[in-house]
């Protein structure tokens, strides 16, 4: 295992790499025609004029080139990779709202799961109307511990080799001059599904399957967080509906209720407190790949599912010097089949500390790592901006 200074060090070192490429070339592309025009060194884009610190705010909204984002895969379900994404922003942070951002993405990890897709952010008219685009290649090997009641192997996982296309669309609207948004959501995965082993499960026995994610939500947004990418006071209030069916490319008649809250609020001069719950509901007959299961820092994907989810966490964050902060935080969830049995729901806890670099002022993006620990797992993260990116 790398030091910490020597993980972050390499991604601003990236960063700059890639930066200092792009505009090498397109200098020495236009040499001639700059001639008489005086040029400043090459590291003066990363360099912020307030208080002469490495900040890549004039390199991103100056258009000069891309920010390479690359990270550590170190998700327990399937196992340490690589992973990256190229993201153009397409204007600064500024009264009008959040810059849009276009980019691509890819990962790799050890257990041959691998990913490739591209995505776009807009926030359009003055940030009256939101939209959130992504198309995904991927191939998952993901180790699988059953849904709810369904044991598998005494509690231990097996491998779930999914081979699927995943498309996202979300557009959104500002409610007249109010912090709330009403609008839509779909989400479709085809998926080629092989277990390890046969696996006898409601509506599935075999090795193989077949399967299609095809899901519409109707969202209610309340937002009136002071940043979306490293937010320190505001609220974010999220209630959606999603319905799924045959008639429309499903694999069975079912609905979901969820309900996000986030909060974000000043506790002193440098130090800012955040809450976060999170709450799945399942009607009808939901198949058991699709249903929700507990996401926190530090618990393994898909490794505590069931029919319902609830999940509270709680961080605190302290500026300690100049841009840079550290944070600790705590959490709890559960995944349950009905309230009569909430109590006896499968129950995950975490807890972990972390730090951040404020690495684009102008931006108001942070940057850092987490390290998390949950029942009998641990992991560590890479975070651009905020660990609950809505």
């Amino acid at each position: 295992m790398h030091s910490i200074k020597s993980r972050i060090s390499a991604v601003l070192v990236l960063a700059v790499l890639l930066g200092l490429s792009i505009q090498g070339l397109a200098q020495e592309k236009n040499k001639d025609k700059d001639k008489e025009k005086p040029k400043k060194g090459f590291l003066s884009a990363f360099k912020d004029s307030e208080d002469g610190a490495f900040d890549m705010s004039d390199w991103l909204l100056q258009k000069k080139g891309f920010l390479l984002m690359p990270t550590i895969v170190t998700e327990p379900a399937i196992g340490y990779g690589l992973a990256g994404a190229l993201v153009w922003f397409h204007s600064s942070y500024s009264e009008n709202g959040p810059p849009s951002m276009s980019g691509v993405i890819g990962a790799y990890t050890e257990s041959d799961t691998w990913a490739a897709g591209a995505f776009h952010y807009g926030f359009w008219k003055k940030d009256r109307i939101r939209y959130q685009g992504m198309l995904v290649r991927t191939i998952l090997n993901v180790n699988y511990y059953g849904s709810g009641n369904i044991a598998i192997l005494g509690g231990r996982s097996i491998n779930l080799n999914m081979n699927a296309w995943y498309l996202h669309q979300q557009l959104t609207f500002r409610l007249g001059h109010s912090n709330f948004f009403a609008g839509a959501r779909y989400e479709l995965m085809p998926t080629d599904n092989t277990f390890e082993i046969p696996v006898e499960a409601p509506g599935f026995s075999g090795q193989t399957m077949k399967s299609t994610l095809s899901e519409a939500s109707g969202l209610l947004v309340f937002d009136s967080r002071n940043n979306v990418f490293t937010p320190t006071k505001g609220v974010y209030l999220e209630l959606s509906g999603t319905y799924s069916d045959t008639w429309f490319g499903g694999d069975a008649l079912y609905g979901r209720v969820n309900a996000v809250a986030l909060g974000y609020f000043p506790a002193g001069d440098r130090v800012n407190v955040g809450f976060r719950y999170d709450v799945n509901f399942s009607l009808g007959d939901i198949m058991f790949w699709a249903r929700p299961w507990i996401n926190l820092r530090g618990v393994p994907q898909m490794k505590y599912q069931n029919r319902n989810t609830a999940v509270m966490e709680g961080e605190v964050d302290w500026n300690v010097y100049k841009r840079w902060t550290v944070l600790a935080f705590a959490g709890l969830g559960t995944a349950f089949n009905s309230f009569g049995d909430f109590d006896t729901g499968k129950s995950a806890r975490a807890l972990g500390t972390g730090f951040r670099y404020k690495i684009a002022r102008k931006l108001g993006m942070d940057m850092g790592m987490d390290f998390a620990w949950s029942n009998d797992d641990f992991a560590f993260y890479l975070v651009m901006g905020t660990a609950w990116s809505r």
